[in-house]
């Protein structure tokens, strides 16, 4: 049988990371140097040493921009419950004109699941009710607030007006005379006008902060020495990672096992992973997390762009039988992805075993199949040209991306702190979860549109819109995006409730998945194409080391 599919761009980085050497003296002394520094922060950021609390706050937020903070997580959140008792002291004592700390106050407590009211920005609004004109000359304090509009929830119109002012005044910044003698400081407010730190991976904020931290005429040399030390442990534990995710991938040799339809973006999946958990002790989570991205898109492909009707429905079936030769009268290539498919779920088994656990496995595959069910209504809709209604392609889109699988997994990873308790949240579909999904579902739909209808695949987000609604493809993306800034605001929300009773180390790669489809989507099919965005990321994480 003879079929024919546009094969992908090939990846840009083949077996690159196959030949890379990591020197693990380097490594122990890196770590030597870092832990030798730790007691000096740690001494810092006690009051009882000499620092008020919005200085100590100031403090966490240069060490969260700098990628630090988890070093000394205890620490901050300990402070941070002890001064949120006293928070209005805290704004009290900030200078009536001072926007750049009340706004730094603001996105660390929101950052660490504390509730603090948008209130405090009413002080910068003149008697007309608008934010005062005087502001526009404090740069540092425009960008700062600008920050923390990004964390406003539904209901929090001051937020909504503040990152309407700020946006405006600090894009005609960026294209001012004054731009040119403030270059250090420009280019940050670039990179906040292109992705905000709240939308970002935290890694891709950290070297983005540390080359901006260097030109502060004020920075902290210690500071600084830490965070160079820490980023270039954590980009030699990356490349560690790549190798040993490379190898896998060079033994597995699907490439010559079955039809090469798929995309074998390994490195980009491992660029996803580090935007989930990028601290070291997430090592072997990155690594397992990874396998699983990149399997999944082998399923994904092989009922998008290769497999007959028939056959994807007897890889569901085979997927339903679950046993070792559930696949035997599959095609000889299904049979080898139901066999990777099922390789990987018993290499999870093996990580929550010692740990005599099996709620996360049921709860993961009850989500495999649901996303498999998910892939095989997308192929029916589109193998009988059915455009379904909208309301009904996000319900199986959602299904269809295997995020709530793809979570199961991340949690697997992290140990014990991942209890049933987690899984039973996941199970109940909170408004955190749903909203993340469908977020980044949509944001997916924008990106692929025309590469999805060039092959075929008229079941899509957007030209379900259209043909529903009687819209153009504009006016489709522009609702989209509408409702993905929405759904921004949902979370925010949502994470503000569950900090309550879901630990921070687990809201945070939940939050983080969410960031993931801006940093990857929001300007095209960056995981698929790996456009020059991706490629520089990938290259600053990656290939270019920093200089301690």
């Amino acid at each position: 049988m003879t079929r024919s599919f546009i094969p992908h761009p090939p990846s840009l980085w083949g077996h690159h990371f196959l030949s890379a050497s990591v020197n693990h003296t380097e490594m122990d002394d890196l770590w030597s140097q870092i832990e030798a520094l730790k007691p000096i922060v740690n001494a810092m950021l006690l009051p009882c040493n000499g620092a008020d609390a919005k200085q100590i706050t100031c403090l966490i937020h240069t060490l969260v921009s700098l990628g630090v903070y988890y070093h000394f997580e205890d620490k901050i959140v300990e402070f941070l419950n002890d001064a949120f008792e006293n928070i209005e002291d805290m704004i009290i004592d900030c200078k009536e004109d001072d926007l750049y700390t009340v706004s730094v106050i603001f996105r660390v407590f929101r950052l660490y699941g504390h509730n603090i009211t948008p209130d405090i920005f009413n002080k910068f609004k003149g008697d007309d009710g608008y934010f005062k004109k005087c502001l526009n000359d404090d740069i540092r304090g425009m960008l700062s607030l600008y920050e923390a509009s990004h964390f406003g929830t539904t209901t929090e119109d001051i937020l909504v007006e503040a990152m309407s002012f700020t946006q405006k005044h600090l894009e005609l910044f960026v294209v001012s005379d004054k731009a040119k003698h403030h270059p250090h400081i420009t280019k940050l407010i670039q990179a906040a006008l292109y992705i905000p730190q709240n939308s970002n991976m935290e890694i891709l904020v950290a070297r983005e902060y540390i080359g901006f931290y260097e030109l502060e005429t004020d920075h902290n040399a210690m500071l600084l020495k830490l965070a160079k030390l820490n980023f270039r442990f954590l980009q030699l534990q990356y490349i560690h990672d790549l190798k040993t995710l490379t190898v896998w991938w060079k033994e597995l040799d699907l490439v010559s096992k079955i039809p090469n339809y798929f995309r074998g973006r390994l490195v980009e999946s491992y660029f996803w992973t580090t935007g989930v958990y990028y601290e070291p002790q997430h090592s072997a989570a990155r690594i397992l997390l990874a396998k699983a991205l990149i399997l999944f898109d082998v399923v994904d492909t092989t009922f998008d762009v290769y497999g007959t009707i028939d056959e994807v429905m007897g890889l569901v079936q085979s997927v339903e039988r679950w046993d070792s030769d559930a696949g035997d009268a599959l095609p000889d290539y299904l049979k080898i992805v139901f066999g990777t498919i099922f390789d990987l779920f018993k290499e999870l088994e093996e990580n929550v075993r010692p740990e005599g656990r099996s709620f996360p496995m049921q709860y993961a595959y009850e989500q495999l199949k649901i996303a498999m069910k998910g892939y095989l209504q997308e192929v029916e809709w589109s193998s009988t040209g059915h455009v379904p209604s909208y309301e009904e392609y996000i319900e199986v889109g959602i299904s269809s991306t295997a995020a709530e699988m793809l979570l199961a997994i991340t949690f697997i990873g992290m140990g014990e702190i991942a209890g049933d308790e987690i899984y039973e949240w996941l199970r109940s579909r909170p408004k955190l979860t749903h909203n993340l999904i469908a977020k980044s579902r949509l944001r997916d739909d924008i990106s692929t549109f025309k590469e999805e209808m060039k092959r075929g695949d008229i079941a899509n987000g957007i030209n379900c819109y259209m043909k529903q609604y009687r819209v153009t493809e504009e006016e489709a993306c522009v609702e989209f995006e509408k409702r993905i800034n929405h759904m921004s605001k949902v979370m925010n929300e949502e994470f503000l409730k569950a900090a309550s009773f879901i630990p921070l180390q687990i809201l945070r790669p939940v939050m983080n998945y969410g960031r993931l489809g801006d940093v990857c989507y929001k300007y095209g099919d960056g995981y698929t194409f790996a456009g020059e965005k991706i490629k520089d990321y990938i290259i600053s994480l990656y290939v270019d080391l920093i200089t301690p």
